[in-house]
């Protein structure tokens, strides 16, 4: 039996519209440069803005007219992308860039999330601009315990997502926004976020072993159990961290020069050896975190809660401690060589062996039965 033949199905058949509406944005880019001469009129411009919106609207058309099977579907998209990308650095303008940003993120919101995270490591792999992602993935789950071990994408917008469980073992993610991200149980070691946005983020269980935070803003971030339930000291919520060690992040190691962690929760928090030279650390929660051999030289920790915190052989040189709160805390063999300890709360804190003064310990507010002598 013959099968059925017309030119329409030619015509419309994705792979052929991809092709067509790919040579219509590189025809309309070369007539520019000619026409131009690089330098694009206000008319040029309008003229490549309904050229960009037709060749993204006919590559959308298609999403919602053809069938959705596999190859089709991710070819067309890959061609979405490349007319997006291309058209928009062309124009140069930033309300170009902006326009395509958002079409695009409008057909990304069609995808299954198995579809949203092939599309993720599509920009990955071809090293596109995250920028370009826009909203297309906000309110998805599709990135829930999704592996994305050493992907690319410096700059993306994450922030309000739900990446609990995520596997960025040495991603980069440098500049990104996460800033109220669940990123419960991540997996973050050795990944890039220097300079991130993590404001307000959940990060109870992640693993931040060796990863980069310099200059990220961490602030009122949480890293330990819920807060709330270790406030009283003695009750039953201090055992908490020891019921549910699966609830404490660990940042051994951890790069956070100048991290921004004002207000953040960090009970029972790993933080041996970490890089918190210049951080800010004021009005922390630092209940029996492990700081041992951490550099916090020059960090703010005024107001600072380290109840029973072990910070035995930490670099604590020119840090501020005014006003902090280190009952029964770890200072063994700790450095505090220039610290103000302005009206700092040291009782039953063990300061043997440690580098401080008699004169800095004459500023603190409450020393009760402190240890000083081996």
């Amino acid at each position: 039996m013959k099968r059925s033949f017309s030119i329409s199905q030619v015509l419309f058949h994705p792979s052929t519209l991809a092709v067509f509406s790919g040579l219509f944005g590189a025809i309309i880019g070369l007539l520019i440069n000619l026409i131009s001469g690089g330098q694009t009129s206000q008319m040029i411009l309008t003229a490549l803005v309904f050229a960009m919106l037709f060749s993204l609207s006919l590559s959308a058309w298609q999403v919602y007219s053809q069938e959705r099977t596999g190859k089709q579907w991710m070819t067309m998209l890959q061609e979405l992308v490349f007319q997006t990308y291309f058209l928009g650095v062309l124009a140069d303008r930033p309300e170009v860039s902006q326009m395509a940003q958002q079409r695009l993120g409008q057909v990304l919101k069609t995808l299954e999330g198995d579809q949203q995270l092939s599309m993720l490591k599509f920009f990955s792999h071809n090293g596109l601009p995250a920028t370009f992602i826009g909203d297309g993935l906000q309110g998805s789950k599709a990135l829930v315990g999704a592996d994305l071990q050493k992907i690319v994408l410096p700059q993306i917008n994450l922030a309000q997502m739900d990446l609990r469980r995520v596997n960025f073992r040495e991603a980069n993610l440098q500049g990104s926004d996460l800033s109220g991200a669940n990123l419960n149980r991540a997996d973050l070691s050795g990944a890039n976020l220097s300079h991130a946005t993590l404001k307000g983020a959940d990060l109870r269980g992640v693993d931040l072993r060796g990863t980069d935070l310099t200059g990220a803003d961490l602030s009122g971030s949480s890293f330990g159990e819920a807060k709330g339930s270790h406030d009283a000291p003695g009750s039953q919520g201090e055992r908490g961290s020891a019921r549910r060690p699966d609830l404490q992040a660990y940042l051994s190691h951890a790069q956070l020069v100048g991290a921004k962690m004002r207000g953040s929760y960090l009970s029972g928090v790993d933080l041996s050896q970490a890089n918190l030279r210049g951080a800010d650390l004021s009005r922390a929660y630092f209940y029996r975190a492990i700081l041992q051999g951490a550099d916090l030289s020059g960090a703010n920790l005024t107001e600072t809660t380290l109840t029973e915190a072990n910070i035995e052989g930490a670099n604590l040189t020119e840090a501020n401690l005014s006003k902090a709160t280190l009952i029964g805390a770890n200072l063994r063999q700790a450095d505090l060589s220039g610290a103000r300890l302005t009206l700092a709360i040291f009782e039953m804190a063990d300061l043997r062996e440690a580098k401080v003064t008699d004169e800095q310990l004459g500023t603190i507010g409450s020393g009760e039965v402190l240890k000083r002598e081996p």
